[in-house]
């Protein structure tokens, strides 16, 4: 009896059924572009993506190849497939992504798609966004589209990816979308702990010391809103003691010591038990980041008076670590952080140097020396209190 060779697809489920990596070698472009239909609309679209793409150079027809993708990205119902996919597309060393942008943005409005493959679609694009921000607006779109649908998942993962295009990319209706989102009970804390974070990065984005005390209020009130609506809030507890710390110190205001013990222990317990969920990894800061806090935050325990722009440098220094998301070209991961204005800069530099003149490693300075670079540190702008 004739052998019946297998196909690509049952090839391709037995090596990974036995842990094996596939191999571009033993999977030819003429046998992949051969079984597209299938292996797009399979749980391998992502290894069939991934396999395209590591030979992509060699192909001797990229135009069926990219079509190939476009397909599965277009008809895909497999979660874990689907992102596979976007991974390998978002990481690869192409420069175009056109053709993908489009087959992504025409997921996110298809409406007989399942809703945890569309929201997938506008975290692909989001991902695209960051590699060239030309595919910012089909980001947008994609949000705008699911903004009414309900689904409480998917709500939640617009919260995130929406903020990403308000501090990353600008995006023009973010904020009023987070805001829309903030009107559906289940993503009520979410969305009111991105605004939160909005107006953080609202406030290092300021160009006046004011604006700057003004919006780290307001984070700081959006926090406590998102703490009221949420069955248990660590990380909305923590950042509104951050923002809250933050808005006083810049008005030099009188407010109450922070309880450290217990900012610390919502610190930990959201490193350490608040992982991403699946998909989201390019998402989540280093992972001890946020552990960051508990140092810079315990000169707030009434002690000591804190010199402002020491605190403000610190906080700055650790909010572009944990607002950072993750994007790789060309096989080097970068985390990318939100932009800080010329005043956040300058403050920064100089509280940095400032709490290094009251360290120990400034102890060699002569009087005369450390008196010069006293002069030359002095606060930034105009502030609303004394420093």
């Amino acid at each position: 009896m004739a052998h019946t060779p297998q196909s690509v697809q049952q090839r391709m489920m037995d090596a990974l059924s036995l842990g094996r990596d596939l191999q571009a070698n033993d999977y030819p472009e003429s046998e992949l572009i051969a079984s597209a239909e299938t292996l797009g609309a399979s749980a391998l679209l992502g290894d069939f993506v991934e396999l395209l793409l590591v030979q992509w150079s060699d192909l001797d027809d990229q135009a069926a190849a990219v079509k190939a993708i476009c397909g599965g990205l277009k008809r895909n119902v497999h979660r874990d497939a689907f992102i596979h996919a976007v991974d390998a597309l978002a990481e690869s060393d192409l420069d175009d992504f056109a053709p993908f942008a489009r087959a992504l943005d025409a997921r996110t409005g298809d409406e007989d798609s399942p809703l945890h493959i569309r929201v997938e679609a506008v975290a692909g694009l989001t991902r695209l966004a960051l590699r060239s921000p030309q595919w910012t607006t089909f980001a947008g779109a994609g949000v705008l589209r699911l903004l009414s649908v309900d689904d409480e998942w998917v709500k939640a993962k617009l919260c995130r990816l929406t903020s990403i295009l308000h501090d990353q990319l600008a995006w023009d209706q973010a904020i009023e979308s987070l805001k829309a989102l903030t009107s559906c009970a289940a993503c009520a804390a979410e969305a009111r702990q991105e605004l939160g974070f909005v107006e953080m990065a609202s406030a290092f984005g300021s160009d006046d010391l004011v604006s700057m005390s003004v919006h780290l209020a307001q984070s700081a009130s959006w926090f406590s809103q998102s703490a009221h609506y949420a069955e248990d809030a660590p990380r909305a507890r923590m950042y509104g003691a951050v923002a809250g710390a933050l808005a006083q110190s810049l008005n030099a205001g009188a407010g109450g010591a922070l309880d450290v013990a217990s900012l610390a222990d919502d610190i930990q317990f959201v490193v350490h038990y608040c992982p991403p969920r699946a998909g989201a990894v390019w998402l989540a800061p280093p992972a001890e980041a946020e552990l960051e806090w508990i140092p810079l935050l315990a000169t707030q325990d009434g002690s000591a008076a804190p010199d402002p722009l020491s605190l403000l440098a610190g906080a700055i220094q650790v909010f572009e670590k944990v607002r950072s998301v993750q994007v790789i070209i060309k096989g080097r991961r970068e985390f990318r952080v939100p932009p800080l204005s010329r005043l956040s800069e300058r403050a920064r530099e100089v509280g940095l140097a400032r709490s290094w003149l009251r360290s120990s490693a400034a102890s060699g300075l002569t009087a005369d020396g450390r008196a010069r670079l006293e002069a030359m540190l002095k606060p930034p702008g105009d502030s609303p209190g004394k420093h």
